[in-house]
């Protein structure tokens, strides 16, 4: 973590940095001034631009899981975007910022919550080609983060690798992991091809209760190794949890706290039980209680000074019920293991091949119809 003068003099340059490409979006100081000032207003509302926290890793500084990191092109790029959404400066449609993308069905593992669980281990769909395909399409449309998941894509190491070069030349370039399989030597050229970060999955702070959720014995080891091996190689490293109504405590969220801390991370994301995939018809939503516990604990972590060395927490469901959702091809898309376009990870909804007809149109169908959880939820 970045604590004291520095981390004000981080925060200083990143402002910096954000005026200066405001005015040169803008040339016009009042305009410049309009927008920023609703950029603050955004970003109070939903939290999505917390600077309570700077991480350092690989010479850049990063504040939040869904924000590339500064300096980069990355950065640039993400900020220039979010103004012309507050203000807009250019005639096109709005940006991607973000893309969850599952380039693999191959997986070891066995999960409780597993979204991707009819297709796990079934024969590939994509290509290596397709992969690269889908990439470039989705940087084309402007993402400036790109998270490649799966199943475990670990699996698909060298379509991996190939993939991460060209993506991180614009983008910053994640995985999302298991940690299962990742040496030392494939860390390290992981972050040589261009990979900014590793989220590792740990759903729980106990290890034989992780073990028991993830259906595999030594999963719990296998994020410890996997964790020591990504920060040796220069890469930022973040852990996913998916709170269930069991773990939902106090005492259990403060001591995966004390963990994430131990293992390195600077980042943890909350994701919430959704009853798709292996939970599919089965009651697992979290009670307003447990999801207040959980804001609290989120806004605690972000900006408590006498927490400073604990990591950041991501919590889009929090940002969601605040604001909106940013999901469904608002800022955010998921391409699942057969290039489906679907408005999220949690929300199946596909409305379209992104190698099949103009992906643009695609896009700004799943614009105009929205979440499907929102809507649902309206109705």
């Amino acid at each position: 973590m970045v604590v004291g003068v520095r981390k004000s003099i981080v925060k200083g340059l990143i402002w910096g940095r954000i005026i200066w490409l405001a005015l040169r979006a803008y040339r016009n100081p009042r305009q410049t001034t309009v927008a920023l000032r609703r950029l603050l207003a955004q970003r109070a509302k939903t939290q999505r631009w917390t600077t309570g926290k700077f991480v350092h890793a690989g010479g850049r500084y990063f504040w939040h899981l869904y924000a590339p990191g500064f300096p980069s092109r990355a950065f640039d790029a993400f900020v220039e975007r979010e103004l012309d959404r507050v203000e807009s400066f250019r005639d096109a449609p709005p940006a991607l910022q973000t893309a969850v993308f599952a380039i693999t069905k191959r997986c070891s593992f066995r999960c409780e919550h597993c979204c991707e669980w009819l297709a796990l281990n079934a024969l590939e769909t994509l290509a290596v080609a397709d992969l690269h395909a889908i990439v470039a399409r989705v940087r084309a449309r402007g993402a400036s983060q790109i998270f490649l998941s799966g199943g475990e894509p670990l699996r698909r190491f060298e379509d991996l690798v190939s993939i991460i070069g060209p993506a991180s030349v614009d983008a910053d370039v994640w995985i999302l992991s298991t940690g299962h399989g990742l040496t030392a030597e494939r860390a390290r050229r992981l972050r040589a091809a261009g990979l900014t970060g590793i989220a590792l999955s740990l759903d729980h702070w106990d290890p034989q209760q992780h073990d028991g959720f993830r259906g595999i014995d030594g999963a719990f080891r296998w994020v410890e190794r996997a964790a020591e091996q990504a920060r040796g190689a220069g890469l930022l490293v973040a852990l996913s949890l998916c709170p269930t109504r069991e773990f939902t405590s106090r005492g259990n969220i403060e001591r995966y706290a004390a963990v994430a801390r131990r293992l390195g991370a600077g980042f943890i994301q909350l994701f919430e039980p959704k009853a798709i995939g292996h939970y599919a018809g089965r009651n697992v939503v979290l009670s307003p209680d447990q999801q207040e516990l959980l804001e609290a604990f989120s806004l605690r972590l972000n900006t408590d000074p006498e927490l400073r060395e604990l990591p950041a927490v991501s919590y889009l469901e929090a940002s969601a019920r605040a604001s909106q959702c940013v999901g469904a091809g608002n800022r955010h898309i998921y391409i699942d293991t057969d290039g489906m376009v679907n408005p999220c990870p949690f929300c199946r909804s596909p409305a379209g091949r992104v190698l099949d007809g103009d992906f643009d149109a695609t896009l700004e169908c799943m614009q105009v119809s929205g979440c499907p959880a929102t809507t649902s939820a309206a109705h």
